[in-house]
């Protein structure tokens, strides 16, 4: 059987974590704008249909994550 060492394993490094991070936090602002919309357009009742508080939470969680990955992540000139 082959062995892996530590040293062949990939690792996303800079510009591709950076990158990463930014699309992240592009499709959370993104989802959270559509959410947004179809909650002021549909009402209270349209929001509990896709999922009401709940995604509303993970939605703000997920541009946190993404402004924090963002700003550790940024390729440094």
């Amino acid at each position: 059987m082959h062995m892996i060492h530590l040293k062949d394993v990939h690792v996303p490094k800079g510009p591709n974590l950076f990158a990463l991070s930014l699309g992240e936090l592009a499709c959370c602002g993104i989802a959270l704008l559509f959410f947004v919309v179809s909650w002021a357009v549909g009402g209270s009742e349209n929001m509990e249909n896709l999922g009401g508080s709940i995604t509303l939470a993970l939605l703000l969680a997920g541009m946190a994550i993404g402004i924090l990955l963002s700003v550790f992540t940024r390729p440094r000139n």
